[in-house]
C-alpha cells in the first residue's frame, strides 16, 4: 500500500444521518465525485473544543480515502491509499 498525504477541504460530502451516526455516501474532491462504497471505520477524537469525527471510506475507484469531519462543518480529505 502507498498513502499520499492530502490536506485538502473537500467541496461537498454527502451524507446520511442514521440513529445518531454520520455515514458519508459520497464526496466531490476537485471536478470528481467519489461514490462511498464501504465505511471500513469510523472514529471520534474528543480532546480538542470541537469533536473531530474521522472515516476510513473506500470509494468507487478502489482506493481508500482517510477523512475528517470538524465540528464547524468543515470537511478534509486527509490521505489516500493506493496499491
Amino acid at each position: 500500500m502507498h498513502e499520499e498525504q492530502i490536506s485538502e477541504s473537500l467541496q461537498k460530502v454527502y451524507v446520511l444521518f442514521e440513529k445518531g451516526k454520520i455515514r458519508p455516501r459520497a464526496l466531490l474532491w476537485g471536478t470528481r465525485r467519489y461514490e462511498v462504497v464501504q465505511i471500513n471505520s469510523s472514529w471520534i477524537d474528543r480532546s480538542r473544543r470541537l469533536p473531530r469525527h474521522g472515516f476510513s471510506l473506500t470509494v468507487d475507484s478502489g482506493e481508500i480515502f482517510q477523512v475528517l469531519y470538524e465540528g464547524n462543518a468543515t470537511w478534509k480529505l486527509e490521505y489516500i491509499l493506493t496499491e
